[in-house]
């Protein structure tokens, strides 16, 4: 083996020992936004077996709410209904020992 041949394989041998650290966003399975958004109005007392679409909410409702730490989204049932949507932001990691709890999420129907 020559020297050129034998620094390649220890260095392509020493990066598939050395673990490289993993710094990637995953996103939320298809479909768990509409049944977290379903399992919230269904708390606040409103039928709705299941939310077939997700959408931004009115720019006035969701300025208003983000304001209060929410973030808005109009569902659409699949009972026809549409109710506006609001839970607490995410925050990454671990919460601060100073930080704030997180807002109550809203819920109200929309005509």
């Amino acid at each position: 083996m020559s020297r050129g041949s034998m620094f390649v394989a220890i260095v392509v041998g020493g990066m598939a020992v050395t673990p490289l650290p993993v710094r990637a966003d995953v996103p939320p399975p298809p479909g768990s936004q509409e049944r977290a958004a379903a399992a919230l109005i269904r708390e606040h007392g409103h039928p709705c077996a299941g939310v077939t679409r997700l959408s931004p909410a009115p720019k006035e409702d969701a300025d208003a709410l983000a304001g209060r730490g929410l973030d808005a989204r109009t569902a659409a049932c699949d009972n026809g209904k549409r109710f506006l949507v609001a839970f607490p932001f995410r925050r990454p990691g671990p919460p601060r020992p100073d930080a704030p709890p997180p807002a109550t999420p809203v819920v109200k129907p929309l005509p």
